[in-house]
């Protein structure tokens, strides 16, 4: 575990706080050919013997592992390289991540069997619980919404927008997401934070545009929203605790 978290946080200092801008403009124009790629390629690869040695490990194993983490990582950036979109930069931090976990389960010496037992253990009904309930609370939550407010949108369909187009989804899964990870830890403070945030926001945008029926649209798929969100995390907790 520490060689892992050691070799996370090198990860995260390399590519989020020792790499300046211009470098990643100059990998984007001119992939193979950037300085600048060596260069981030070589500061990981400092990075990772010093998570290496810090951790511990003989040097044969700093030498082969700091090896892996820094091609890998060179190799990954330069098929990225050109590519700005959001998927782009998901794929390739998960990329990172995967190569990382491979290193550590090698330096662990961690047989197939050990990895297979750890993966079985997620397929306990506590933490499918867990994992049913943030599923819900995304898409099927948001169809549900829709579904109640069609009736309303349809009205509100003919009134000047000034929205984001789908920023009000993507707002909704991560205020349901937050609201249900406050009530799972129990953390109701954060969850108050978290609508009087909200509210203060929403209060703002509706005083100016001076309609009610946008004031109660907007209302009603928030309480919804949080409602369900809360329903489900006292849902999880109540399953949890029979199971236990």
């Amino acid at each position: 575990m520490t060689l892992l978290l050691l070799l996370l946080s090198a990860h995260f200092i390399g590519d989020f706080y020792l790499q300046p801008n211009h470098w990643i403009a100059d990998r984007h124009a001119h992939k193979a050919r950037s300085v600048a790629l060596y260069k981030h390629t070589a500061m990981h690869a400092v990075l990772a013997a010093i998570a290496f040695y810090f951790a511990g490990y003989d040097w044969s194993t700093l030498g082969a592992g700091t090896l892996v983490v820094a091609v890998s990582h060179g190799l990954i950036d330069y098929f990225k390289a050109g590519r700005t979109s959001t998927l782009a930069f998901v794929v390739d931090q998960l990329a990172h991540l995967l190569i990382i976990g491979i290193v550590c389960a090698v330096a662990l010496n961690l047989t197939v069997g050990q990895l297979q037992g750890y993966f079985l253990s997620l397929r306990q009904p506590a933490w499918l619980i867990y994992l049913l309930g943030y599923l819900f609370i995304l898409q099927p939550a948001s169809i549900l919404i829709a579904q109640v407010l069609a009736g309303h949108t349809a009205r509100l369909q003919n009134t000047d927008s000034q929205s984001l187009g789908s920023a009000g989804r993507w707002i909704g899964y991560v205020e349901r997401l937050l609201a249900l990870s406050f009530v799972l830890v129990e953390q109701y403070t954060g969850l108050g934070f978290l609508v009087a945030t909200k509210t203060v926001f929403r209060v703002g945008d509706l005083s100016k545009s001076k309609d009610m029926r946008l004031t109660e649209y907007m209302m009603l798929g928030t309480l919804i929203s949080f409602a369900i969100a809360l329903i489900t995390g006292w849902s999880i907790n109540w399953a949890h605790a029979v199971l236990n």
